[in-house]
């Protein structure tokens, strides 16, 4: 490097790692530098000059490592401390409901025993209104000390990405089914498959929090919904799916099909067993039943009342 120019060596030191630095660190190593070329004899200032920039080119080169660790801890210490607060999420399981001898939802009722619990659907599923539409929260202690005529608040925290999100807020009521307290709400739904923790605060403090699996969203498009997560989809059979088709005046039957966009081989199958209502919003529903068949993984297209979606079918999972 003793043969490099001045305008060689800033070219070597643009090619280094680019690191943050605070104000502080900016000015040690200007300290750094300015007393290395300091200690130097001015007896020809181009050798000063270049003896100056190959200095920094090693203080920068010994130091930038440290300094990226050190900014990478910062960071690390100011996302835990955006989490300070929160409850730790304690193991969880499913339970019965117990009231004047008798067992209520124990293959639903899942959360802290004899702490705090809810009806969980059998799937939670990302972006979807339907499993959170009816969500009810027990809740067991000392009812008139820790519950009576107080707010809870539902939060999620997405454990992959951190993304923090308000399920509810609503106020509790009484006894039921055996539990001090409990609510009857609904959830905002979940914005992303993956674990989530569900933090339970009461007037705004921390009470519990425990785990929740959320399966990737529904097959679907603006007018149907294939009754399905996409990350249950693979090669095989499938019985009684039900899928949900929104208008009013549709047929006793429809008909899915299925193209696979690799192999060009189209397969159609009819769904039936029709039943109508109505949903909350007013919207004319029509729920229809069937079976249908995937040969093989790949990429598909699905087709029903002329709305297609794109679906990718993974490999059967082998036991």
């Amino acid at each position: 490097m003793n043969n490099l120019s001045d305008k060689e060596l800033l070219e070597v030191m643009m090619d280094f790692p680019k690191q943050e630095l605070n104000t502080k660190q900016r000015t040690e190593i200007l300290k750094i530098i300015s007393e290395e070329a300091g200690n130097q004899k001015p007896k020809k200032q181009w050798k000063i000059q270049r003896i100056g920039a190959i200095c920094a080119l090693f203080v920068f080169a010994a130091l930038a490592p440290l300094l990226y660790y050190l900014n990478t801890g910062n960071r690390m210490n100011s996302s835990a401390s955006d989490h300070a607060g929160s409850a730790e999420a304690e193991q969880a399981d499913y339970f019965a409901l117990t009231e004047n001898g008798e067992s209520f939802y124990i293959d639903s009722n899942y959360g802290i025993p004899d702490k705090v619990s809810l009806l969980a659907p059998k799937d939670w599923i990302a972006k979807d209104e339907r499993s959170v539409a009816k969500i009810m929260i027990f809740f067991w202690g000392n009812y008139e000390k820790k519950f009576a005529n107080k707010n809870l608040t539902v939060n999620a925290i997405h454990e992959k990405t951190g993304v923090r999100e308000q399920l509810a807020s609503t106020t509790l009521s009484g006894p039921i089914y055996g539990a001090d307290a409990h609510s009857m709400t609904s959830f905002k739904p979940f914005s992303d498959s993956g674990k989530w923790d569900l933090q339970f605060a009461i007037d705004g403090k921390e009470f519990a929090a425990f785990s929740i699996y959320v399966k990737k969203p529904y097959v679907q498009t603006d007018k149907w919904t294939l009754m399905m997560s996409q990350e249950d989809l693979y090669a095989g059979f499938y019985e009684d799916v039900p899928i949900e088709v929104t208008g009013e005046d549709l047929p006793e039957e429809i008909e899915l099909e299925v193209f696979s966009l690799e192999t060009g081989e189209i397969t159609k199958f009819t769904f039936g067993n029709k039943s109508d209502y109505t949903a909350s919003d007013g919207k004319k529903i029509s729920m229809y039943q069937g079976d249908f068949q995937i040969k093989k993984s790949g990429q598909y297209r699905f087709t029903a009342v002329n709305s297609s979606q794109a679906v990718e079918i993974g490999r059967p999972i082998s036991n």
